[in-house]
């Protein structure tokens, strides 16, 4: 009953523990690829803070649509590259493992006969937000 739990709280702590490192480590090197340099709408807020030149703001706003749509149809293009880049997160090592370690001990416990379900899915249950703060603490 008490191996139940404790696999079950171990299992979910280490998946939401090293999927949260994983997605970090994804959205930092994202981060660094991006080049900010795009000051205008602090330079806009400075310049006109009443909001005189309206009009222009509203071309500007048809202008920025249009832009998403087109981004939009080159992004369904990119679909492969968008997969593989994101599939660092998906397939990281910090996930396999601790979904390796959750069907291995589920299978330990039900081929030993001391699998229990109600402490397992409580240890579940238990295992998320203790691992989201574990997480917390330590990366974010």
């Amino acid at each position: 009953m008490i191996a139940s739990f404790v696999v079950a709280m171990l299992s979910s702590m280490l998946i939401v523990t090293g999927s949260l490192y994983s997605y970090r480590n994804m959205i930092q090197r994202r981060v660094e690829d991006v080049d900010i340099e795009d000051n205008k709408d602090i330079i806009d807020m400075m310049d006109d803070p009443y909001d005189l030149y309206e009009q222009e703001r509203t071309e500007e706003v048809t202008d920025i649509k249009q832009m998403i749509k087109e981004e939009k149809a080159r992004q369904k293009g990119n679909v492969i590259k968008n997969t593989a880049q994101n599939a660092s997160a998906w397939v990281s090592v910090y996930r396999l493992i601790p979904y390796a370690f959750l069907v291995l001990g589920f299978i330990a416990l039900q081929n030993n006969h001391t699998l229990t379900v109600l402490p397992y899915l409580v240890g579940l249950a238990v295992g998320i937000p203790v691992g989201y703060r574990i997480a917390k603490k330590l990366f974010i």
